[in-house]
């Protein structure tokens, strides 16, 4: 159970219009009407996180009509409102638009703005809302060079012994290498990207094997809406899974979990339009 001094949940009674939907959308079900009509916190559960107190999640400040609800002494004022976000045609466009990309300039994004679209990532949806991500990303081309560098001799050291990255065959293995001059010339494990992002969760707490993905989604789209391309990559992983002592350069604590790694930065050339993928999805209705 991890414990904090105090949530600081405050209502303004002057701003309540005793609604209710701060109190129906808890989902710890820790707030209630006190005998004057406004919203209140259980001072049983003030201060405890998780399934026996407050998920953290801001619900009640969000759904707030008016703005009375502050939490954790944030201020509804400074929230992002609904009518600032995209509209659907916006993200249908974005998300059609998106491609893996595998060809990149020789230029790093600024840092600056690589942690802003980091930030964003506090915001993905976590099981139990536990919020156990962590980010470690690569911000220099010059690092991203030396750690590339690194894999790619011990892999071709392991080979050499039979051992391929991840389940690979040594068919599979022969295959990449037949493929990296016109598909990712001199590096097929990181695709020559300027930069890594390794997003990993807390093992054993949640819905720990699937948050880093859902994290991993939502930076692939992240970056498209900042023009850059990037890469969901599962083979340097299988690589680094026989190389530990490189695995380690990541600093991934053992009690830590990841199965991707994120390529990014500024697109070799544009992708002039999206594919055009109707009528491949597999929907089935559900009657009871």
């Amino acid at each position: 159970m991890e414990l904090v001094r105090s949530f600081h949940f405050k209502a303004n009674p002057d701003q309540c219009i005793h609604c209710g939907r701060c109190v129906a959308s808890c989902s710890s079900v820790i707030l209630y009407f006190d005998e004057q009509g406004v919203p209140k916190m259980k001072a049983e559960a003030d201060g405890i996180v998780g399934w026996d107190g407050c998920y953290r999640c801001q619900h009640c400040l969000a759904v707030c009509p008016t703005g009375a609800i502050s939490i954790f002494d944030k201020d509804p004022k400074d929230s992002l409102l609904p009518e600032e976000g995209a509209n659907a045609r916006q993200l249908e466009a974005l998300m059609r638009n998106r491609r893996a990309c595998r060809r990149y300039q020789d230029r790093e994004v600024p840092r600056e703005e690589i942690d802003q679209m980091l930030r964003l990532l506090e915001n993905v949806p976590t099981g139990s809302n536990l919020q156990t991500l962590g980010f470690n990303v690569v911000y220099r081309k010059a690092e991203m060079d030396k750690l590339r560098k690194l894999v790619r001799e011990e892999a071709f050291r392991l080979a050499e012994q039979g051992i391929y990255p991840g389940s690979f065959t040594k068919s599979d293995w022969e295959k990449q290498l037949e493929w990296e001059p016109g598909r990712n010339p001199g590096d097929m494990f990181f695709v020559n990207a300027p930069h890594i992002l390794v997003i990993h969760s807390q093992r054993g707490r949640g819905q720990w094997q699937t948050d880093p993905v859902l994290a991993a989604a939502w930076f692939d789209l992240i970056c498209a809406s900042h023009g850059l391309g990037s890469i969901i990559m599962s083979y340097p992983v299988g690589a680094l899974s026989h190389m530990p002592e490189v695995e380690k350069l990541l600093q991934i604590p053992q009690d830590r979990y990841y199965s991707l790694i994120l390529g990014f930065g500024y697109p070799e050339y544009p992708y002039a339009r999206g594919v055009q993928r109707e009528g491949i999805a597999q929907i089935k209705e559900l009657t009871f």
